[in-house]
């Protein structure tokens, strides 16, 4: 029986830069989760929306150039919109556009939370489960290259459902436009997208990495993530609307009371009050209660209710309020909608921005929960994963 010698043999292949080695693990778990079928199916879903978002940006391009196409939509946006914008179409081109991708971006959100609870509860339970961190040692890797890699892949989906079709719905917009300047008055709508992606895949993207690395059963990581979108939505909505809903009766009660004092008051500051008039039978008519002017109170009410949303707090506890309100700022949807307001007559005005604007708290407010979020998810991660310093 001969016996070989098995000594060190030279490798002569290439080494790849250290800086990209996460992209193999990234490139695994895409691989991995377009093989589930259901999240094949939810990113086509998503991309519903988007078609929405390019035919209304279609349609506003040809009502620009006053097509024959777009005629028989006019009605519909008149009545949607208001008749005053869809008759000027190119000076309120800006607003609409921005308006479009506010509630595009708020759809796809809702669709970026279901897509990441099919990919991200297993990217590091599984591995924690199966001991599988030995497996990635046996490459020369770093901490931060799996933990980059995991997250390349929750980017990756996201990027599939806010990004690209924000991309492509631009460039349609654009193309039936036929206007140059269209890209100066839009280009920062397309930054904004770019951004908004970016926030919600690294907030979102690191927070189910850490939740996923608290446990090594991803259906508990898969529940935590929907008390994180629901009970947290719930809980911000449910304390802002009982909050308004005490605010205003506070508001109505004590302006009905004011509104009484003060007609009450004006008799007596009469010189010669009229006598009340006699019935047939010789009785004396009583005179009735003061009559009180509801509308006005109810206008006085909704514009404390404005300014009472600039410092409503309540909106913070849900995690979707908080990325939703970053976005709307870098889109710049509270300046749009109060442009578009001054189509709506003056009496209506606050009404129309109190239903459309929604939380109206400084936006930085949301920024510093969302950088808080990051702060804690990188501790965890940093905490529970510490397998690839040991084994290394």
């Amino acid at each position: 029986m001969p016996i070989f010698d098995q000594g060190y043999q030279h490798w002569s292949g290439e080494l790849t830069d250290h800086g990209w080695r996460w992209l193999t693990i990234t490139r695994h778990g895409v691989r991995i989760g377009m093989k589930n079928r259901l999240l094949r199916i939810a990113l086509l879903i998503a991309w519903l929306p988007a078609a929405v978002l390019a035919f209304f940006l279609c349609v506003w391009g040809l009502l620009e150039q006053k097509s024959d196409l777009v005629q028989p939509l006019v009605p519909f946006l008149a009545a949607m919109i208001g008749p005053e914008i869809v008759n000027d179409p190119k000076a309120y081109r800006v607003e609409v556009w921005t308006l479009a991708y506010d509630y595009f971006l708020l759809t796809e959100l809702r669709f970026s939370m279901l897509v990441i609870l099919m990919v991200g509860p297993g990217l590091i339970s599984r591995d924690l489960r199966f001991n599988a961190l030995p497996l990635y040692l046996s490459r020369p890797l770093r901490r931060i290259d799996y933990f980059v890699g995991k997250l390349g892949v929750v980017v990756v989906f996201l990027g599939l459902v806010l990004v690209v079709p924000s991309l492509i719905a631009y460039v349609l917009g654009l193309l039936f436009s036929l206007d140059l300047t269209i890209v100066r008055d839009t280009f920062t709508l397309l930054l904004a997208c770019i951004g908004y992606g970016a926030v919600v895949s690294v907030s979102a993207g690191l927070l189910i990495l850490a939740l996923s690395s608290l446990s090594r059963n991803s259906r508990y990581v898969g529940l935590f993530w929907l008390a994180v979108w629901f009970v947290s939505s719930m809980v911000g909505t449910v304390l802002a609307a009982v909050n308004e809903e005490h605010r205003m009766h506070h508001q109505y009660k004590r302006a009905v009371e004011a509104e009484q004092a003060a007609q009450a008051a004006r008799p007596s500051q009469v010189a010669h009050p009229v006598q009340p008039e006699k019935t047939p039978a010789g009785s004396k008519q009583r005179a009735g209660p003061p009559q009180v002017d509801h509308q006005r109170i109810w206008a006085d009410i909704q514009r404390e209710q404005r300014e009472a949303a600039k410092t409503d707090w309540r909106p913070l506890f849900s995690y979707t309020t908080n990325v939703s309100r970053v976005g709307r700022h870098w889109l710049g949807a509270d300046r749009s909608w109060e442009k578009l307001a001054e189509t709506v007559p003056a009496e209506e005005r606050d009404r129309y921005l109190l239903e459309n604007m929604g939380a109206q708290y400084p936006w930085y407010w949301s920024a510093i929960v969302l950088a808080v979020l990051v702060g804690l998810s990188v501790c965890v991660l940093n905490f529970r994963v510490k397998s690839l310093d040991r084994l290394r």
